[in-house]
């Protein structure tokens, strides 16, 4: 009893990044990108410029299913009925919010589990088949259906976690994230002191323009992080303490280490890192 309620947590965290893929949803409504950018011209014309202003048009969600003695309290340690899956599955392809719906059998579950993990031979020795949940995963048409799709799939009988999410904004669009020192009192928060100052945000903009490795410097302010919150999430965040970042294109990815490098230790930042490494925390990229 102890190995599954365990395992259900383990399952849900790994699983989940199948239910984040690289579809997002629409873009934001009644939010305007405003910052003025903190950099200036540097050699070759470049300038810091603000987010790109192309975002995907598609959700999508992961509806996972009941299991014996499973611990989630919606499921009261009762398995899915093949009757409840039946009008499960009957309710999701009539819902006008969803595009896209298809089952997932706890078969090719484990099978997805295992090709996805591949080098993880700790945590595959530790999951099997029968500790994957059956699923319905599909795409919803518009970010603002997240919170109303998630709320009707939690009533529903026989389901135990549901996850919906827009895709990764700056996926394709930048290849390094470098997060500026947030409040203090926040996880994004520089130890021993406040927020980047303006003289410290021009200062990395700077040292980021001058790269000869970087192709595109843009500069994401807290709304343009707070849309990009609500556009993954389905839910606005009109408080969330989230930092200012820069994000870089690069002419050649390989040359990440070097720009992340570049910045590292220059005063007012909080972290950099790769964004193809996948790291991100409630929508924000962050470092791995």
């Amino acid at each position: 009893m102890a190995r599954r309620g365990l395992l259900a947590g383990v399952v849900a965290v790994a699983v989940m990044s199948g239910a984040v893929g690289s579809v997002g949803a629409p873009l934001v409504e009644g939010v305007a990108w405003a910052a003025t950018s903190p950099g200036g011209p540097a050699p070759g014309n470049k300038k810091v410029s603000p987010p790109p202003d192309d975002w995907p048009q598609a959700v999508t969600f992961s509806v996972y299913l009941c299991r014996d003695q499973d611990a989630f309290k919606s499921c009261r340690k009762r398995a899915i009925t093949a009757k409840q899956r039946r009008a499960l599955e009957a309710r999701l392809r009539a819902m006008p919010e969803v595009a896209e719906v298809e089952f997932e059998s706890r078969e090719e579950a484990y099978a997805n589990f295992t090709e996805q993990n591949a080098d993880n031979k700790t945590l595959l020795s530790a999951i099997q088949e029968e500790d994957m949940p059956e699923s319905f995963r599909g795409t919803l048409h518009r970010w603002r259906d997240i919170a109303r799709f998630r709320a009707a799939m939690y009533r529903a009988p026989g389901v135990s976690n549901v996850f919906a999410f827009g895709g990764s904004f700056w996926q394709g669009k930048a290849d390094v994230v470098v997060s500026l020192c947030g409040r203090k009192g926040t996880i994004f928060a520089c130890k021993g002191r406040g927020p980047a100052t303006a003289g410290e945000r021009k200062a990395v903009g700077d040292r980021l323009l001058a790269l000869e490795e970087s192709e595109s410097v843009y500069f994401e302010d807290v709304a343009h992080a707070r849309r990009v919150f609500a556009y993954v999430w389905g839910e606005k965040s009109d408080k969330s303490p989230l930092p200012e970042s820069y994000y870089v294109k690069l002419a050649d990815p390989g040359t990440a280490p070097r720009v992340v490098g570049a910045v590292e230790g220059l005063a007012g930042v909080g972290s950099a890192g790769r964004l193809d490494e996948g790291c991100l925390w409630m929508g924000v990229a962050q470092e791995c």
